[in-house]
């Protein structure tokens, strides 16, 4: 990396109102571990190389909801989300409810690809998806196709 390359945010972490995940910057100036660039409010600042690569990540191009949902206080959801590279994951959503009367007819619940979430709507279902993206949580919660 080198002054005036375009880099892109790959995390936000803390900076969540002063970078973009996959958004592109143009480095000002280089330390040994970090880089300036002009951020989202419009300011030159000192970010960890951390949170930038040369490359551009996948984007999110699709979150399809599979399976009809016929009550959205309990019951699961299949959802699919496609990238841009192709890539396909899934993972399910469901709500407290039906969690209880899982725990009824079984003495446990694996939960790793389920995301709980209080009601099932297609809004609450795509705003969970974009949030764990945006935290870089959304593939350590899905299953690859």
């Amino acid at each position: 990396m080198k002054i005036k390359d375009k880099i892109y945010c790959t995390c936000i972490g803390v900076y969540s109102g002063q970078l973009t995940k996959r958004k592109s910057y143009i480095i000002e100036e280089i330390s040994t571990e970090d880089i300036k660039v002009q951020n989202d409010e419009g300011k030159l600042k000192w970010y960890s190389q951390f949170y930038f690569s040369a490359n551009n990540e996948p984007e999110i191009i699709s979150i399809n909801i599979d399976d009809p949902i016929e009550n959205i206080e309990s019951d699961a959801i299949e959802v699919t989300i496609t990238f841009s590279n192709k890539a396909k994951y899934w993972m399910t959503f469901t709500t407290p409810k039906h969690l209880d009367k899982i725990l009824d007819e079984e003495s446990y619940f694996s939960s790793k690809h389920f995301m709980i979430i209080k009601h099932l709507t297609e809004e609450s279902i795509k705003s969970t998806v974009l949030k764990l993206d945006e935290q870089d949580e959304l593939i350590e919660n899905c299953q690859k196709y």
